[in-house]
């Protein structure tokens, strides 16, 4: 009876220590009535246009763009494309229950991303807690596709058994992310294109139509809150922004249809120019760039190989 005790015990602390250690992957599936090209020029006037937003709207707070360039070679074996890389200044978006656990200097997240579309990768860190916070985004884009792939970003069986699908459907309004009016993908219609308005249930027949897979993998490694903070991470800091950003995206398809690639690169580089501008007028010292190109912490991520 007692050596039966001690292996119950045995295991519920292996079990508390797996639940510790292991990082919670969640993979989101959004489709969109668009082709994957068009997807990738919107993805890019997009991120450029939500940056210039951000900035300025708290004193201090928002995007600071350290680079933005085209690489040839990674430490991630994807293929040539271009590479950013931004901090991020959050105080004000940061939940009290994490705020308590850090120093106001510490409330700011380094993005690093390699953008080889269709395949995507962004790795976010915070220097302060070091291997005790990850976040990747891992994204595969795959035009024709309704969501129906099972591993889309070539996850390892391990992390397959670990991993929860999501699908994010932009017309559902009963999704808990609530709609604004100049956001609503069943109300609106393009002028440019006359797609939309959007059926809840489009993605089962529109033409065109692509599908991103977004392999989120996060893990919070402070005790005590680890659960809280990776649910809450997900729930609020990903799913619910994945959202809207797709509605976004979708319904100011007017203004980005048919933009060059090069009015978009050129449109970059005066966000860069403005939004570095308002940080330094807030007195923020923004960041030397990391000359070898390298993120300071690479994990290992399933489908993608290190390159040694």
């Amino acid at each position: 009876e007692g050596a039966k005790s001690g292996v119950f015990a045995s295991c519920a602390r292996w079990l508390r220590y797996w639940r510790w250690i292991a990082m919670k992957i969640v993979e989101y599936r959004l489709c969109l009535p668009l082709t994957a090209e068009e997807y990738h020029l919107a993805q890019l006037y997009m991120v450029a246009k939500a940056s210039a937003e951000e900035t300025g709207k708290e004193a201090g707070e928002g995007v600071e763009i350290i680079r933005n360039e085209p690489y040839t070679t990674n430490d991630h074996g994807l293929p040539p494309g271009q590479y950013t890389e931004k901090n991020f200044f959050l105080k004000s978006k940061i939940p009290k229950f994490i705020a308590a656990v850090i120093p106001d200097s510490a409330l700011q997240l380094v993005e690093y991303s390699w953008n080889a579309f269709p395949k995507c990768l962004t790795i976010y860190e915070n220097k302060y807690l070091g291997d005790k916070f990850h976040l990747s985004v891992e994204t595969m884009h795959l035009d024709g596709d309704r969501g129906n792939a099972h591993n889309a970003n070539e996850l390892s069986a391990d992390e397959l058994a670990q991993r929860t699908v999501e699908f994010l459907n932009i017309a559902d309004k009963n999704n808990s992310v609530p709609v604004t009016k100049d956001t609503d993908p069943t109300a609106f219609k393009s002028a440019l294109t006359g797609r939309g308005p959007l059926a809840k249930n489009f993605a089962a027949s529109c033409d065109p139509v692509m599908c991103a897979y977004k392999v989120v993998r996060l893990k919070f490694k402070v005790f005590g809150l680890q659960s809280k903070v990776e649910s809450w991470g997900h729930y609020y800091g990903i799913r619910n922004p994945f959202v809207t950003y797709h509605r976004k995206l979708f319904c100011w398809i007017d203004e980005w249809f048919g933009v060059s690639l090069e009015k978009i690169r050129a449109m970059e580089s005066e966000t860069q120019r403005r939004c570095n501008e308002r940080l330094l007028a807030d007195g923020v010292s923004l960041t030397q760039s990391n000359p070898s190109g390298r993120t300071p912490f690479l994990p290992k991520l399933s489908g993608i190989s290190h390159s040694s």
